[in-house]
């Protein structure tokens, strides 16, 4: 039998369909392109294009590996996050789109700031960096918007530390630093927000943003094979009831923010009135519940009043 790149499709389609996916017609051209170097647009327009001996048996792998539950992303090794393309792998958390929100808000507050005080020096923490996607989001934007040349003309500047705990993530997050042209903004360390010997030290960031790891046991059990079974538990697991890192994180950054300094988490949507309570009870300021694009709650901003 003689694979066009339609029948290619169709059959995968219908085979995926069969293993649980939610999306198999989008899968198949994901993977199909990757193996031909196309856009998926292409597809359609070399649909009677026969496939190769070595592209047919590249594409029957990836097939396999989504039939089994593999995420898209990790067969690839990358995925989309606010427009542009992110290294990963089964050490760091696939990039969400409803996480690009978190960049909007800090990117917001960092305009503000400068807007403000043109010669602001900037520091912000990126807590539990993964792929690196978020800091080095805002990274870009700063070096696209406010200061192209590398300098801003009016002395502002802006460092992000970027921490994790895996060395695998930090590994990862690097090369996207690499490949996006962030180095001299984004410095990424081995470190534990937990770990007795940060509360002792004096830091001074103006904003700190964290997607923590929210999922409580009841959640855990139920999510979907291809989280369960292939995403970093690590990232994914928050302790019985999801809570214990916003915990943390609203103690330590108490402690480790200027005055007036925002935190930035992004949260379950079950989850907005329990943190926002949390937060509350630990001193925050002015601490609101955000809403994604749907409508359920995503964000949690608060002040930190020192």
């Amino acid at each position: 039998m003689i694979w066009t790149l339609m029948s290619a499709l169709q059959w995968s389609a219908d085979f995926l369909k069969t293993k649980g996916s939610e999306t198999p017609r989008v899968d198949a051209e994901w993977l199909l392109s990757s193996v031909l170097g196309f856009r998926r647009v292409e597809l359609y327009t070399n649909f009677d294009r026969p496939l190769n001996d070595v592209e047919r048996e590249k594409y029957r792998n990836f097939i396999r590996r989504r039939a089994s539950g593999e995420p898209v992303a990790y067969i690839l090794g990358e995925k989309g996050f606010a427009g542009r393309d992110f290294q990963v792998s089964p050490a760091v958390l696939i990039p969400r789109p409803e996480t690009e929100l978190l960049v909007e808000h800090v990117i917001d507050a960092v305009q503000i700031a400068v807007n403000e005080c043109p010669t602001r020096k900037i520091r912000i923490l990126d807590a539990g960096t993964g792929s690196g996607c978020v800091a080095i989001s805002i990274a870009k934007w700063w070096l696209e918007k406010v200061a192209p040349s590398g300098t801003a003309p009016s002395g502002a500047s802006l460092l992000i530390d970027a921490w994790d705990v895996s060395e695998d993530a930090l590994a990862v997050a690097e090369t996207n630093s690499m490949r996006h042209g962030t180095g001299d903004l984004v410095r990424f360390n081995k470190s534990d927000m937990l770990a007795p010997e940060s509360y002792s030290k004096d830091y001074s960031w103006d904003f700190v943003v964290s997607n923590p790891p929210y999922i409580g046991d009841e959640e855990f059990s139920q999510l979907s094979p291809g989280v369960k079974d292939f995403e970093p538990r690590l990232a994914l697991w928050g302790y019985p009831d999801g809570l214990y890192f916003y915990q943390r994180l609203a103690q330590f950054a108490r402690r480790s923010m200027v005055e007036q300094g925002k935190i930035f988490l992004e949260i379950g949507f079950q989850q907005g009135d329990s943190v926002k309570r949390l937060f509350e009870s630990n001193g925050w300021a002015s601490v609101r519940v955000e809403l994604d694009y749907a409508r359920h709650p995503r964000n949690v901003i608060a002040v930190n009043p020192r």
